[in-house]
């Protein structure tokens, strides 16, 4: 009894010092938001060219692109599990003598895998005027939306009663600061180009500066990045690009209240 009172007591020490010392840290600092920038009356000055676009290819395209990538693949599939299999021999000869066994095997039948995977290939990589077909009505979809003008709309939106103006607004006040916006950058991509028919993901990515109209100094710098959804490439120019272009009005939404929150 009396070692457990002793081990209690010795406990109760330590957590005192423990606490003594806690009381006498530096408090952890609590970091004040950056002050936003006294933006006043805003005239938004967004680049007419652009938006900027890349639309990723399939890896493979064409029957001949196709055949010869396919073949590849079927030459390699013929002997990878005699290679998977020395991997993991380990010194082991009868896994070793195996392993060759079926290197040979796979070596012998390359050539008829090769014109199989030759096959395949050359049905299932697309043809150059069906993905030159989807890049031009994913372009004319981008040129429909008129960026800049549904960006300007979307901010002016975003930013409610707040005194932002675009274009000759012949009622306008003299503004305060400029919204200079680069042109937009317009992603259309996945992970890996080498795929075949890849799943692509919609990045939408823009930079501005806020400056003063009197001297022209700069008050702030900011680059936004919206990511949509991913769909799989055919599907984003699929009717009339109904896909991208819903996915792009939602992205110029989600970047005006980006900036919005970062103006003010």
């Amino acid at each position: 009894m009396r070692g457990v009172r002793a081990h209690a007591t010795l406990l109760a020490g330590v957590l005192a010092l423990e606490l003594a010392g806690c009381s006498h840290r530096a408090p952890i600092p609590i970091l004040a938001p950056e002050p936003k920038p006294d933006a006043g009356a805003v005239g938004l000055a967004i680049a007419p060219q652009g938006p900027d676009s890349t639309f990723q290819r399939p890896g493979v395209v064409g029957a001949d692109h196709g055949a010869k990538e396919g073949a590849k693949v079927g030459a390699f599939a013929s002997v990878m599990p005699g290679i998977e299999v020395l991997k993991v021999s380990a010194g082991d000869a009868r896994v070793a003598m195996f392993g060759l066994a079926l290197l040979a095997a796979g070596v012998v039948i390359a050539p008829a895998a090769a014109g199989v995977g030759a096959a395949v290939g050359a049905l299932r990589a697309p043809s150059a005027g069906v993905v030159e077909r989807n890049e031009e009505t994913l372009a004319r979809a981008l040129a429909d939306a008129s960026f800049s003008d549904a960006l300007a709309y979307q901010i002016m939106e975003a930013g409610g009663a707040r005194p932002i103006f675009f274009g000759a607004d012949p009622v306008a006040p003299a503004v305060d600061t400029w919204l200079a916006l680069d042109a937009a950058q317009v992603l259309l991509t996945s992970n890996d180009s080498t795929e075949w028919r890849p799943d692509l993901r919609l990045r939408v990515s823009l930079r501005g500066r806020l400056l003063r109209d009197s001297d022209g100094e700069e008050l702030g710098a900011w680059s936004w990045v919206h990511e949509g959804r991913r769909a799989p490439l055919f599907e984003w120019g699929a009717n009339d690009a109904s896909v991208f272009r819903a996915e792009l009005e939602r992205a110029v939404r989600a970047l005006a209240v980006q900036i919005i929150r970062d103006l003010y």
